[in-house]
């Protein structure tokens, strides 16, 4: 195998543009030496690692998608040694796409991502909603470097750390008769009408949880975003079982909530990290170490209902 460090840079920068025109752009070289980089690199591999067309740019194939990890490392190995030298573990450079099945994520992603940026300008994040299989099978499939998710059904390819063991609680509109009850049970919630996450994987575990505690609440709003099940709640049209808090007990109605907590019996919920362990990119890595950093810290308790 022949190929060089600068066609493997023209490569990545031109599917990360969409075009070769747009990459040229970006390096600042003519469009004939992009396309020769890309085709250097297919020519190396032997494989069709993209689909090209004037109306569509340069796509990624399947086997693209399955090397692209490791040219980005490499990559971004060779941008950070081009613009450190001496001081190359100093900077980190490159893309991050993070894939997140947690509804609270914006509460604590903002201010561990920060920190991330502090000293390090040439690298940008992405953020991608999903659920949890999608997160799993984008990790696997290269569309994710890293993902945080629910540790519960974890595929074996995926390497994992728990972040957080989670105890459920209640959240009720402000007023409601249950926020002055002492040790709260699942049998005090029988009565009560239930308004549920309705995710994949979570929503199960809600509904078992009310099935195991022998109890019948009647279930009168599903709803599929956090920001609804809060202000379903904070309107007065039933109460919810939920696992984070955001750090404002305001929903997005201007009405208040309450988070009580609820029998530590109950069976409990893993968030965790997931990432490659065979591909230890140096952003993948200290994202994971931001995450469990920030959750070791005073901070995050306040997203945490005890």
């Amino acid at each position: 195998m022949d190929v060089s460090l600068k066609a493997l840079n023209y490569f990545l920068t031109a599917v990360e543009a969409g075009s070769i025109s747009a990459a040229a752009k970006s390096l600042h070289v003519v469009p004939s030496a992009v396309l020769a980089g890309v085709n250097q690199v297919e020519r190396a591999f032997g494989l069709q690692l993209t689909s090209r067309s004037r109306s569509r740019g340069i796509a990624l194939t399947a086997s693209g998608h399955d090397l692209m990890p490791k040219i980005q490392s490499l990559v971004d190995e060779y941008r950070n040694l081009l613009k450190e030298g001496a001081d190359l573990r100093t900077q980190l450079t490159g893309t991050l796409r993070v894939g997140y099945y947690a509804p609270v994520a914006p509460a604590f992603l903002p201010p561990l991502v920060a920190k991330i940026f502090e000293g390090n300008t040439d690298l940008d994040i992405k953020f991608i909603a999903c659920d949890d299989q999608a997160a799993q099978e984008g990790l696997i499939a290269g569309t994710f470097d890293v993902i945080i998710c629910f540790a519960e059904n974890m595929k074996p390819e995926v390497t994992y750390q728990t972040l957080l063991d989670l105890q459920p609680y209640l959240l009720v509109p402000e007023g409601h008769h249950l926020i002055d009850a002492a040790d709260l049970q699942m049998a005090d919630i029988g009565e009560e009408q239930l308004i549920l996450l309705d995710l994949p994987n979570i929503v199960e575990y809600y509904r078992k949880i009310v099935h195991d505690a022998g109890i019948a609440p009647r279930e009168v709003c599903t709803a599929t975003t956090l920001e609804m099940v809060r202000s379903l709640v904070a309107e007065g049209l039933g109460v919810s079982i939920l696992h984070m808090v955001p750090l404002t007990d305001v929903a997005y109605n201007g009405k208040r909530v309450v988070a009580l907590p609820l029998d530590k019996s109950i069976p409990r919920l893993r968030i965790a990290t997931g990432y490659f362990s065979n591909n230890p990119r140096r952003l993948v890595r200290a994202f994971v170490d931001a995450c469990h950093e920030y959750f070791e810290s005073e901070d995050a308790q306040r997203v945490i209902v005890n």
